[in-house]
């Protein structure tokens, strides 16, 4: 998942989409000029020509360095540079000899897909993340989860095998009114985020409203998922033990666990886990 905000995601978004209209137009603009031996753009054959284009204006601004750092950006701004590296080249080769030997064009060509795909993949990662993903914590968000167990039933009754639902409702009340919203924030964060990291393969989290989550645990029956809790339990207090501050330590967590029945309704396990609930001060 990206781990940025959700208007940084729409911004991304719409500039994604705008960088692929914008890239299929250069393409098509150097392919042209290629082809009808047309007067070359200094910018295509500049050294720097990857920061000279509009996604490279955007991508290398300043106020983009912290996407620079993300794993994914580094793969698109490394595609982009190289697409830009082998286009110079064979405009370089063009100008000199008036010609390009078959190598050095098709790797030129799989450079402008390359890149154009990378583009792709990462414009439907955000559109899923948008779609499906709370930005605060990163769990799943409420639309995803009903759909998520509707198919899960379904697995569930054609397999037997049992499933149950961990239900966690963080009491941030007195905490946001002590210290505030964004300490509250904060602490919502490093705990979902030790949930996710403790996760077994397959399970997942969502965030159904407010401080309130679904862990879906597909799998395990009643006594599993007492197991796991107290794992979740465990890493939820040394991530708040490691957490700056006395809010940290004044946590309280309430949580329920139900073995999800293929024949209930969903709304009804969700409201029976939600009522069967335990409190824990971390």
């Amino acid at each position: 998942m990206i781990s940025v905000t959700s208007e940084e995601l729409q911004t991304i978004l719409a500039t994604i989409e705008e960088a692929l209209s914008l890239h299929d137009k250069w393409r098509e603009g150097l392919l042209r000029a290629l082809i009808c031996k047309l007067p070359l753009a200094a910018s295509n054959i500049a050294e720097d020509a990857h920061q000279r284009c509009a996604f490279g204006c955007w991508f290398y601004s300043k106020g983009n360095t912290h996407l620079r750092e993300m794993a994914v950006f580094k793969t698109i701004g490394q595609l982009h540079q190289a697409m830009h590296d082998n286009a110079r080249e064979v405009c370089l080769k063009i100008k000199a000899t008036g010609v390009v030997v078959e190598e050095d064009y098709d790797q030129f060509l799989g450079g402008v897909s390359r890149f154009r795909g990378e583009l792709v993949g990462l414009q439907n990662k955000v559109t899923f993340t948008l779609q499906n993903i709370d930005s605060l914590t990163g769990a799943y968000n409420k639309a995803k989860l009903l759909p998520d167990l509707k198919a899960a039933q379904k697995q569930l009754k054609e397999s037997g095998k049992p499933y149950s639902l961990l239900l966690m409702d963080l009491d941030l009340k007195e905490i946001n009114k002590a210290h505030g919203r964004d300490t509250g924030d904060k602490l919502l964060r490093t705990t979902i985020s030790s949930v996710m990291g403790a996760l077994s393969a397959g399970d997942k989290i969502y965030r159904y409203g407010g401080a309130e989550f679904v862990i879906c645990l597909p799998g395990k029956n009643t006594s599993d998922a007492e197991l796991a809790k107290e794992e979740l339990l465990k890493k939820i207090g040394e991530a708040l033990a490691n957490a700056t501050g006395e809010a940290a330590a004044s946590l309280h967590i309430h949580y329920g666990v139900v073995e999800m029945d293929h024949d209930a309704y969903l709304e009804e396990l969700l409201d029976r886990s939600s009522r069967s609930t335990y409190t824990v001060t971390m």
